[in-house]
């Protein structure tokens, strides 16, 4: 074990910076935990690692696999081990209640939250030690990692109105699940659960088994799968939101849980195909979302929040209480929040596909792979659905259909491929074709972003050079974001901006 004291001590009578000699340690510890792991006979090691510096707050937890998040100190209790026998398959998660469940509903329809163990006190007192163990108790066990994964989407509307409880789901959370592997984002609020995560191949039904031994709480989660498989975020999140999804809009002045009628994609591709004229369908999603792909005939509001795009959809709708009204998103949670809306102010008819654009992407690429099965063409099944899904992690997006619908915002050569400018001061989302990815070293185009890359990548030449054990280690520039979020998805205004200001 490593004390934050000893890793000052160290530090100050080493002339590295100190991100370095962190970097440093993550080796050795990674060359130790490796020994370990492969040794014949199982042994019993902690492995724990402070560091609580001026220079640099973050955690050793970038130490690779054999070891994977687990409990911290504070669930195990001082001096606790961990088996490291190769020969298990899986190392299960010692949870605090391996046979009951994290949460309940009471008879009232309360949620309570099983207080961990240790844990015991004040709200506040909670949250001290929910970032005590995001920041400094990652311990790691030896289950080999899994190089398939699976993307998952799941939401759902339920009332957890108590902070405390909130704090206790986030813990729970971010101590199981990283020991299942799990990496992604997950969103709980006193309105429910939100989520989007990538779970190993092997490890699936473990996690939809956690949910439902854990978590009746969430008991009408449907689990949502991407089309395409991989590993699509980087760590795991938990944290807690006002809103779910933020629109602005006081719960108290509508029913939230006033669900609209949920369509299966295959009920809402027959009923779409065949309407004899176009009915009143929103996309409820950004208009970066729907420039890369959308569903025919639909009415595509140009905005950048879905604060502005809940207001778009009440204009559209105002006066046509008695009519259908159909609406699609992503994965379904800001329809279901929009629709209980417009039901709960007098629409009689009001329509969303159930898994959003998710689940028709995934069910147009079934039946194509079913026509194969059955030695028939892909092609004869016709998707309504043209152009790409958007996807809010490092895909940023997976194709349904062939079909380009937007341009290269760089040259105007066809394309929907998204990406950020590489200079992370800019951060510009963007559609940027390979020449111009090339051509301008993966930034906007800039003069200032292409100079702030190639001196990045000066500087990490230096490292390399200078601190070979050190590779790996990625070269930073301090330098703030300097594009509010509506401007940073607008990258054709700010272009615009750029070359009016030159002009001057």
């Amino acid at each position: 074990m490593l004390a934050a004291t000893h890793s000052r001590a160290l530090m100050a009578s080493s002339s590295i910076p100190a991100r370095h000699f962190i970097t440093s340690l993550r080796t050795r510890f990674s060359t130790l935990a490796s020994s370990l792991s492969h040794s014949p006979a199982p042994r019993q090691y902690t492995f724990t690692l402070f560091s609580r510096t001026t220079n640099c707050n973050s955690l050793l937890y970038s130490t690779p696999s054999p070891f994977r998040a687990l409990h911290s100190a504070s669930t195990n209790g001082p001096g606790s081990t961990l088996s490291t026998d190769p020969s298990s398959k899986h190392l299960h998660t010692p949870s605090p209640f391996p046979t009951s469940p994290h949460s309940q509903v009471l008879a009232d329809g309360s949620v309570q939250v099983q207080t961990p163990p240790g844990l015991e006190g004040s709200a506040e007192q909670l949250f001290k030690v929910n970032a005590r163990l995001m920041r400094d108790h990652i311990q790691r066990t030896p289950h080999p990692p899994s190089k398939d994964y699976v993307t998952l989407s799941y939401y759902q509307f339920r009332p957890i109105p108590q902070k405390e409880d909130l704090l206790k789901i986030q813990y729970f959370f971010l101590t199981d699940l990283r020991a299942m592997d799990v990496v992604g984002r997950i969103y709980v609020s006193a309105e429910g659960i939100n989520a989007q995560i990538s779970c190993p191949k092997d490890r699936v039904e473990d996690f939809k088994a956690y949910y439902a031994t854990h978590w009746p709480i969430f008991d009408k989660i449907r689990f949502n799968p991407a089309m395409s498989e991989g590993k699509a975020f980087k760590k795991l999140h938990v944290r807690i939101k006002g809103q779910l999804v933020a629109d602005g809009i006081d719960n108290s002045t509508f029913d939230i849980y006033n669900e609209p009628t949920y369509l299966t994609p295959e009920e809402w591709h027959n009923e779409l195909s065949s309407q004899k004229t176009p009915p009143i369908l929103i996309d409820m999603r950004n208009h970066y979302e729907s420039s890369i792909g959308h569903f025919e005939n639909a009415i595509r509001p140009d905005v950048t929040t879905f604060k502005e795009n809940v207001d778009a959809m009440l204009d559209i709708c105002k006066g046509k209480e008695d009519q259908e009204i159909y609406m699609y998103c992503t994965g379904g949670i800001r329809c279901t929040r929009s629709g209980a809306l417009l039901k709960s102010n007098g629409f009689k008819s009001v329509k969303m596909l159930r898994g959003g654009v998710t689940a028709y992407g995934r069910y147009i690429q079934d039946q194509r792979q079913q026509q194969v099965a059955e030695g028939r063409d892909e092609e004869e099944v016709k998707s309504i659905y043209k152009g790409k899904n958007f996807t809010f992690d490092k895909r940023l997006g997976e194709p349904i259909t062939d079909e380009v619908l937007a341009t290269c915002h760089i040259c105007g050569t066809a394309c929907d491929t998204y990406s950020n400018c590489s200079n992370m001061a800019c951060n510009l989302l963007m559609i940027s074709c390979p020449a111009c990815q090339q051509k301008h070293q993966g930034t906007c185009g800039s003069g200032s972003c292409v100079e702030m890359v190639q001196e990045l990548n000066e500087k990490q030449k230096k490292i390399d050079k200078n601190h070979p054990g050190l590779r790996g280690m990625k070269a930073r520039l301090g330098v703030q974001p300097f594009h509010e979020h509506r401007l940073r998805v607008r990258p054709l205004k700010v272009m615009e901006n750029r070359r009016n200001k030159a002009r001057l």
